[in-house]
């Protein structure tokens, strides 16, 4: 019998390539597509399927956002995280969301189908080289930690507003707003904007 797949990416070129890997195996096959994280919730909660391959940034849901809701439903149906987002953070926090892996999109077929079947036999299947950051392990925001102002500047950052304009809004100078950036970096553990955009959407925040 085959062991039947959800696929929930909202890129299309995506899916497809996941689709065709599966085709070609013949242990597996496709039992549905999902565009955006309701779609994946609901296609998730069919009984139609032994595993959910979920990207992070689905639109309408977050990925992290359909999983927990379906394990606070009590719906343990596999779920292996595909993701162009695979620094530490986003791994540790699938992990202890409740996530049975984790494969980043530069992954090559092999890789994905190692994981898909490690999973499927009951493993997990996770990067070997990350740490568990304490916040994810403890189940908290990473957010918290930020001061209202560090907030503030990352909210404006992770929605592509420029320094300058963060500063002209928020009445201080470019080079407060550079070290407000340089702080949250840091307690957030990212080292770019675009890392913190990731960040912030995986949690919700934007």
């Amino acid at each position: 019998m085959k062991a039947r797949v959800i696929i929930a990416d909202d890129h299309q070129v995506v899916r497809q390539g996941v689709r065709e890997i599966l085709s070609r195996t013949p242990d597996l096959e496709v039992a549905g597509e999902a565009v955006d994280g309701a779609e994946a919730d609901a296609l998730a909660r069919s009984g139609r399927a032994d595993l959910l391959i979920l990207d992070i940034a689905l639109p309408i849901r977050r990925g992290i956002q359909v999983l927990e809701s379906l394990r606070a439903d009590g719906i343990k149906l596999p779920v292996l995280f595909f993701s162009m987002y695979s620094a530490s953070q986003y791994v540790d926090y699938a992990r202890h969301a409740g996530a049975q892996g984790f494969v980043g999109k530069d992954a090559d077929e092999a890789d994905l189908l190692r994981a898909i079947r490690r999973i499927l036999t009951g493993g997990t299947c996770f990067p070997a080289r990350h740490r568990v950051a304490p916040d994810a392990a403890a189940g908290d925001d990473p957010f918290k930690s930020l001061s209202r102002r560090e907030f503030e500047v990352m909210q404006a950052l992770a929605g592509g507003t420029s320094l300058q304009e963060i500063a002209a809004r928020l009445g201080v100078s470019p080079q407060s707003v550079t070290t407000y950036r340089r702080r949250l970096l840091e307690k957030l553990e990212v080292r770019s904007n675009a890392e913190l955009v990731a960040l912030a959407i995986f949690h919700g925040q934007i």
